[in-house]
């Protein structure tokens, strides 16, 4: 009998035991002896109960998921000697790991000839994706350190459990007691982001801004909201008598796009959701294309094959959507009231979604309009949704940038570059008392 791939010998227990019996259950199973020199020869164990019960505890105490199950030590004669024999199953959730460590290089082995090695990240990765199917978010995490600070925030505002019961129902903790990649995208520490570029014109030529968004998919797609609301411009048409405000882009219709981007992405292609602002358009593009047997006119109807359903769900029990599907028919119902249509190209590795601006294309006031206003002069100022918001908010008061930061949930420089721009417009009276700036509506 010799060392292989499913043999291994140990003269004693020691710390290398426990190596060669994780790299067993996440490869093909095999056996380990103690008792047994490297040769082959046989040595014996004098106290194999003692033994026993000392692997037996170790192993189960320091791996995850529980492998107990999955190995069996027995003691057995041989060569009239008393050696123990563990056998060890191939697991079914894998990769089992060392609890220290989790699932990285240093807690996973797997065997190799007669060695145990530790797996690659990649390693790590496939066997993931042949344990848990081809469904990204029903895999488990990588990464298991996870937080929930702003899903329990979302949860609670709402009014929704999310205790351990509440998301082993929803797949963020899996039949193992581990996380998902659900619950790595929902979490504080989601390594997936929204990526937004401000451009002058209709090109890529010339920036003006840019921004990447992290943590929670849902932090990301508020924080996203919040920051184009700066660039959605409002201005004011004529209907009969009435005049009417209306934004560059409606905000049901970017908040549908960049749900269906963040539900619909194949987050096994590693990179973010990609949000441009133009002149006449906003693009968002999620990567990954559309799924097999979905075909566009299909998705213009309703028709949606989730390709991460458990984080469909997720959002339909927050009522972030009403059901599968609705997204994109929303989108174009909403650009159907003003005679337009987005476009919605399918390109290699990723679909995107283009809406006109709708100001940009109609036209702001013509000026048989004007003549419609007192004294000839123009009643409206094309001031943004965030600006539109502050000016409500601080109408008749004197404010500052924290204000603003604190009461809209801006950072520092988010709030100073807002409110320069609108004092820039006119918006605003700016007056320093001591060392800060503070501010009042001239609207």
């Amino acid at each position: 009998m010799l060392e292989n791939r499913e043999t291994e010998f140990k003269r004693e227990n020691n710390d290398k035991v426990n190596k060669d019996l994780l790299a067993f259950i996440n490869t093909d199973g095999g056996i380990l002896y103690i008792g047994i020199n490297d040769d082959g020869t046989v040595c014996g164990i004098s106290n194999p109960d003692d033994v026993m019960l000392a692997i037996t505890n170790s192993f189960r105490d320091s791996v995850a998921p529980d492998p107990t199950v999955y190995f069996k030590a027995e003691p057995i004669e041989k060569d009239g000697k008393v050696i123990i024999k563990i056998t060890v199953e191939r697991g079914e959730v894998l990769p089992f790991c060392f609890k220290e460590y989790g699932l990285v290089p240093k807690g996973v082995y797997v065997r190799a000839s007669s060695n145990s090695v530790q797996a690659t990240r990649e390693h790590i990765r496939q066997l993931i994706r042949e344990s848990s199917g081809d469904v990204f978010v029903d895999s488990i995490s990588i990464d298991q350190n996870l937080t929930f600070d702003y899903a329990e925030k979302l949860f609670k505002e709402r009014d929704i459990a999310f205790g351990d019961s509440q998301k082993r129902t929803l797949g963020v903790i899996g039949t193992d007691g581990r996380y998902t990649n659900l619950g790595l995208i929902i979490s504080d520490q989601c390594p997936y982001a929204i990526k937004v570029a401000i451009f002058q014109g209709n090109t890529k030529k010339l920036f003006k801004d840019r921004k990447e968004f992290g943590g929670s998919v849902f932090k990301q797609i508020d924080d996203c909201l919040a920051y184009l609301n700066v660039y959605n411009k409002i201005s004011s048409v004529f209907k009969g008598l009435y005049r009417v405000d209306r934004t560059d882009y409606p905000e049901v219709a970017i908040r549908e796009a960049l749900i269906n981007a963040t539900i619909h992405r194949d987050y096994y292609i590693e990179g973010a959701i990609l949000v441009s602002l133009f002149d006449n358009r906003l693009e968002i593009m999620s990567i990954g294309g559309l799924m097999p047997g979905v075909t566009q006119e299909l998705m213009r109807h309703g028709v949606s094959i989730p390709r991460n359903e458990a984080l469909a769900k997720t959002f339909h029990r927050l009522k972030l959507i009403e059901a599968y599907g609705t997204g994109l028919p929303r989108i174009f119902e909403t650009y159907n009231e003003f005679g337009l249509s987005p476009e919605f190209p399918v390109t290699q590795g990723g679909v995107i979604i283009s809406m006109p601006n709708i100001n940009n294309t109609l036209g702001e006031l013509s000026e048989s309009d004007k003549s419609k206003t007192t004294n000839g002069a123009v009643q409206s100022k094309k001031i943004t949704v965030a600006e539109s918001s502050v000016l409500k908010k601080y109408a008749g008061k004197t404010f500052t940038k924290d204000d603003v930061a604190s009461d809209f949930e801006l950072g520092q420089s988010g709030a100073y570059k807002l409110l320069r721009r609108m004092a820039e417009k006119g918006l605003l009276s700016v007056e320093r008392q001591g060392k800060e700036f503070v501010y009042s509506a001239k609207v």
